[in-house]
């Protein structure tokens, strides 16, 4: 697996473990009234800015550009 590649894969996971633990805060919202933005929900999205940061930067500095 060629870096690009990687680094794709580890931003559409993060991507997806984000969507899905949003998901579950919006049922939390919903259904039991709890606030939605609350110490998971700041957690998850700073977790994936991190990681987005993260690859943007290994990406740009990427030697097997197409």
């Amino acid at each position: 697996m060629k870096n690009r590649n990687l680094w794709r894969t580890i931003f559409a996971l993060s991507a997806l473990v984000t969507l899905i633990g949003l998901g579950f805060i919006a049922y939390n919202h919903f259904v039991f009234h709890q606030p939605f933005m609350n110490r998971t929900t700041k957690g998850l999205l700073s977790a994936f800015f991190l990681s987005l940061v993260m690859v943007a930067i290994s990406l740009s500095k990427s030697n097997d550009k197409k």
